[in-house]
């Protein structure tokens, strides 16, 4: 039994030994078959390997377009107001310039509201510069007459309501003047002494008149308040004595006692009189009389010296802009004016050429109806649309060649960019964007044809090419580009090289600039089996 067991460990050592000598020679040749596929040269069938070779050439960039011939002047002119129609003065064909006038509509009223605009503006100017050039001498003299005329006014009013009021005072002052006696008086004095005269004095006042009888017929004396001066003198029946300074007289009657002592009172102004009421009131409206006669003409003389005053002054800031301001809003209104004027009239805005005429005199026309075409057919531009997808391309002054469907089209014509659209327009849903092309004169072209346009976007001359698709990239150097360069030609065996493309061309090309050399045979494309 052990003996069997032993055989059986014996064999079990074989097979062993026998299975791991297979998986090394496996192993082996496993490893020896990836080193031959790895150290193989690249190897296609050269019957699905398409070439090219490098070559140096000029290289341009271009984006093509559909455009339009188009005149400089491409004007549908119309009237901006309704109206019959007066003149028409142009026919097609007729060359005009810019301003000339080339059909009206009846312009009567629109013509009156003009000019009675442009004389309020004369009117407002002229009053601006008589403010700002200030009064003749002639002006500045008549203003001084004024003034001296108004003083001169106001002099004779003062000196006549002057005596005016002095009158009615005096008559007020004056009024029933009378000698009263006191009641202590004996009873024999009973006849008062007479008051003559006009008293002059400016003060009410009371004279106190005291009679005094002697040996030889007696004496009076008075006295006065208020300041005013008294007198005195000898008892006379027959010859009126002063009494005082101020005006008044006093005369003792015949029958007047001179035998007894006596004393009697003379108030001025009489407050007892029936007249005094009436004197009084009129005192106080002569000084109102005065008052109003004086302010009246003290203001006529200040208003004549404001007026000297004005007219000898520099014209003041605020003067000057008002009438600025009127001359502005004249100017304003003749604007307006001559707006509605123009709206009667077709003016040609530029230099041209008439090409319809699609009006009549005596037609009635609405305003913004097409009446006139004027273009300048010797002045002619490209307009094409460029979608956005090449517009960031395209910048102005690039060269421009076209050919035109109504002429041969092997007839190259040639223009620059010189205008592109900021704003974008939306074409059968594309975005695009407008570019004008200047070109030069062409001898039959009109506005209206249509241009096959190709604007070359850059150009560079005698540069290494190749396909655009002959670049590769390779999984290993993420970021860089590869050519795939022929190491045999008959076998088409290849390897790669990094290369640094420059621009983009027409026709699928691409420049190297670096990593090739011109007459290198490349693969462009590789077919499939």
């Amino acid at each position: 039994m052990r003996t069997l067991f032993q055989k059986l460990k014996t064999y079990l050592k074989a097979k062993k030994y026998l299975l791991r000598k297979k998986r090394f020679w496996a192993i082996l040749l496993l490893v020896v078959l990836v080193l031959f596929m790895a150290l193989k040269t690249k190897g296609i069938d050269p019957k699905l390997v398409v070439t090219d070779t490098v070559k140096k050439q000029n290289l341009a960039e271009t984006v093509l377009a559909t455009g339009q011939i188009t005149s400089t002047t491409d004007l549908n002119l119309s009237f901006n107001s309704t109206g019959t129609v007066r003149s028409v003065r142009v026919r097609v064909g007729d060359k005009v310039k810019a301003g000339t006038v080339l059909a009206t509509l009846d312009q009567a009223s629109a013509y009156a509201t003009l000019q009675q605009a442009r004389g309020s503006l004369l009117a407002a100017q002229a009053r601006l510069r008589k403010i700002q050039e200030g009064a003749t001498n002639e002006e500045i003299r008549v203003a001084e007459l004024v003034v001296e005329s108004a003083q001169s006014d106001l002099q004779n009013i003062k000196n006549q309501q002057a005596t005016l009021v002095e009158n009615a005072r005096r008559a007020y002052m004056n009024s029933s003047l009378i000698a009263v006696g006191l009641a202590s008086n004996p009873s024999s004095s009973t006849e008062p002494p007479t008051i003559s005269g006009a008293y002059t004095g400016a003060k009410e006042t009371t004279y106190t008149i005291s009679v005094y009888p002697s040996a030889n017929g007696g004496s009076w004396s008075a006295q006065a308040t208020g300041g005013v001066i008294g007198s005195s003198g000898s008892l006379s029946t027959t010859t009126p004595q002063q009494l005082g300074v101020d005006g008044l007289f006093i005369t003792f009657g015949s029958s007047f006692s001179t035998s007894v002592t006596s004393t009697w009172t003379v108030t001025i102004p009489n407050t007892q009189a029936s007249t005094y009421v009436a004197n009084y009131n009129a005192y106080l409206a002569s000084q109102q009389t005065r008052d109003s006669a004086l302010a009246s003409a003290q203001a006529a003389l200040a208003s004549a010296q404001a007026a000297l005053d004005l007219k000898k002054a520099k014209a003041r800031t605020s003067d000057i802009e008002l009438a600025e301001a009127d001359v502005l809003a004249a100017d304003g209104q003749v604007s307006s004016a001559t707006a509605l004027y123009e709206n009667t009239l077709v003016r040609a805005p530029a230099d041209g050429t008439i090409t319809r005429v699609d009006v009549k005199i005596g037609e009635l026309v609405s305003a913004q109806k097409e009446v006139i075409v004027l273009q300048d057919i010797g002045n002619l531009y490209l307009e094409a649309n460029i979608n956005e997808a090449n517009i960031a391309r395209v910048t102005i002054g690039q060269p421009v060649t076209f050919t035109l469907d109504a002429f041969d089209p092997n007839q190259i014509f040639t223009g620059h960019i010189s205008e592109i659209d900021l704003g974008s327009t939306l074409v059968s849903g594309v975005v695009n964007y407008k570019i004008t092309a200047t070109i030069d004169p062409i001898d039959g072209v009109k506005p209206g044809m249509t241009a096959n346009m190709t604007v070359e976007i850059a150009k560079k001359d005698s540069v290494l090419v190749i396909p655009s698709r002959a670049l590769v990239t390779d999984d290993a150097f993420p970021g860089k580009k590869f050519v795939r360069v022929v190491t045999n030609t008959k076998k088409k065996t290849f390897e790669n090289k990094e290369v640094a493309p420059g621009m983009e061309g027409d026709a699928g090309l691409i420049e190297i600039t670096s990593g090739l050399t011109e007459g290198q045979e490349i693969v462009v494309f590789i077919q499939s089996k």
